[in-house]
């Protein structure tokens, strides 16, 4: 926690910066009558850049809710939650060439219908961009992980702390077709090396769609693939599909 405070610094420092930027997404369902069911999802990136440094800070808020019949008295339904799942994260990057640059990324998030109360993320790689322009850029990332997980249940040796190192790459590319269509598309796989048998993948297409200078309506799909899965008996696959209202500033 105390490295991801120190890695906020530059943002209270340079908030007043005009290189500051920042984009959030909003998504709201909510259904009635036969079904009952509430889905919040909230996202927000920012990033400031100062010559040849980059500092970026986000999150994302996921809290779903529907009605269930009370076990207790079939007549009746509460109000379960469904679904709840939270990151928190923070990078500096420092810009060493017009292809390549060097990052430190800070990461907690916590999703126990995944398994596991908080995860914490450690990152130091490098980035290579590909292609950089106005309409279309991309590129891929190379690094180092440290992770420590706090699992919601305990394993067959009573431990529910497990502290591994992993090993990241992560692709990239952004295409702005014309002035009021765009998609991303990003891709990612974490290697367990202290479990060898354990990796993740991770990977979301989306498209915007231009309302106006500010605003855009986004669609996007998002897979989570876990190998291991923190709790013996979930699927190897989360995934969501959201419409939200995107604001870029």
């Amino acid at each position: 926690m105390k490295m991801f405070l120190l890695l906020l610094v530059p943002f209270i420092a340079m908030a007043q910066d005009k290189k500051w930027s920042n984009e959030s997404e909003l998504s709201i369902v909510q259904a009635g009558g036969n079904t009952s069911l509430e889905t919040y999802n909230l996202k927000t990136e920012s990033s400031l850049k100062k010559t040849k440094r980059v500092y970026s800070l986000g999150g994302h808020y996921t809290l779903g809710n529907g009605e269930v019949v009370d076990q207790t008295d079939s007549t009746k339904k509460v109000k379960e939650e469904t679904a709840r799942n939270w990151d928190a994260h923070a990078r500096y990057e420092q810009i060493l060439s017009e292809t390549f640059d060097g990052f430190f990324g800070v990461m907690y998030e916590g999703n126990e219908f995944s398994g596991f109360k908080q995860r914490e993320n450690y990152d130091l790689g490098g980035k290579y961009k590909l292609h950089t322009g106005d309409d279309f850029n991309s590129f891929f990332e190379l690094g180092f992980r440290y992770t420590t997980e706090r699992a919601l249940v305990r394993d067959v040796n009573n431990e529910d702390t497990f502290n591994d190192y992993k090993g990241r790459l992560y692709y990239e590319l952004n295409h702005a077709v014309h002035s009021g269509l765009s998609y991303k598309f990003w891709t990612e796989y974490v290697k367990n090396f202290t479990r060898s048998e354990d990796y993740l993948i991770n990977f979301e297409p989306s498209m915007a769609f231009t309302i106006n200078s500010s605003f855009s309506l986004k669609l996007a799909y998002k897979g989570m693939y876990d190998n291991q899965p923190a709790t013996v008996g979930n699927k190897y696959l989360d995934w969501a599909y959201t419409t939200s209202l995107l604001a870029k500033f």
